[in-house]
């Protein structure tokens, strides 16, 4: 454009387009039951090593630990806030594809000339098993492949029923867990008076104490007295 002997550059802003991501999350077959159910909403991650930026220092005082491997990472981060937007998850908005233990394309015998004649069709989660789905949940890799089984880490994102649309996200030392927050992560503790009064079973356990015994089995024994940084991460099913 040409005003009075200058010329200005017209520079069109163009607003940012926030495009959705999906990533794949592993679950095990209690969990995916929570799921399903409805009573899971939330779950804890392990932080692991975060790059390290320009200018960064301790303020925040918060570390990565990777529990398995029991040492400090030694990453830092300015500020609380700014850290979830590390977070290898995702953001608010983005989504999360779950992986069980499955097996399949299952095709009935009735549907093998169709199967033969073009496979990929019977690609999808109506023609596969879970076994979330059964009484007789199982983690061990090799007992699951012995039957049919697949393990959940080797889920195609075909055979994956359960999307999750993550609603937040933040940053906490897995001790620090609410009993509010254990309820949205669709654990059950075993103290109810009934349990007791029936099994003539004295001993309860509260909310936070059957979470730590979960986290320990999944994450080892030690793990939950690191009390590690983890991600905290928020979802609804979609």
């Amino acid at each position: 454009m040409f005003f009075y002997g200058t010329y200005y550059t017209v520079v069109e802003e163009k607003a940012e387009v926030y495009v959705m991501k999906e990533r794949p999350i592993l679950f095990n077959d209690q969990r995916v039951a929570a799921l399903k159910s409805g009573m899971q909403t939330q779950t804890r991650r392990i932080m692991k090593a975060l790059p390290l930026t320009p200018a960064q220092d301790n303020h925040a005082g918060c570390y990565g630990i990777d529990v398995q491997r029991n040492q400090l990472q030694a990453n830092r981060v300015r500020a609380m806030g700014e850290l979830r937007y590390h977070c290898p998850y995702g953001q608010p908005g983005d989504r999360l594809w779950v992986r069980e233990s499955w097996r399949g394309p299952l095709v009935p015998d009735h549907q093998m000339a169709a199967w033969q004649a073009s496979p990929d069709a019977f690609r999808q989660p109506e023609y596969c098993q879970y076994r979330a789905d059964s009484n007789q949940f199982g983690n061990n890799e090799a007992e699951l492949t012995s039957i049919g089984w697949q393990a959940a880490i080797h889920m195609p994102r075909w055979a994956s029923r359960i999307n999750l649309e993550i609603t937040g996200i933040r940053v906490e030392k897995i001790q620090y867990i609410s009993e509010q927050d254990i309820v949205a992560e669709g654990v059950q503790s075993e103290n109810h008076f009934l349990n007791n009064f029936f099994t003539l079973h004295h001993e309860t356990r509260s909310p936070k104490e059957a979470y730590r015994d979960q986290w320990a089995q999944q994450y080892g024994a030690a793990s939950w007295e690191v009390n590690p940084w983890v991600w905290v991460i928020d979802f609804k099913r979609v």
